[in-house]
């Protein structure tokens, strides 16, 4: 029985790892200079600086 759980575990890191290799990605990386300015990590604006 505990190779099975083994193998369940190891079939289910498989396919997260797939999932990910083959996800498509989010365009281009980003800079710091891209945030310059910005409040948040998402890169919205100041409400202060409008």
């Amino acid at each position: 029985m505990r190779k099975v759980y083994i193998v369940v575990v190891l079939l289910g890191l498989v396919a997260i790892v797939g999932n990910h290799l083959i996800s498509p990605s989010s365009g281009r990386a980003m800079s710091p200079e891209d945030f310059a300015g910005a409040c948040a990590p998402c890169g919205a604006p100041c409400p202060s600086k409008k």
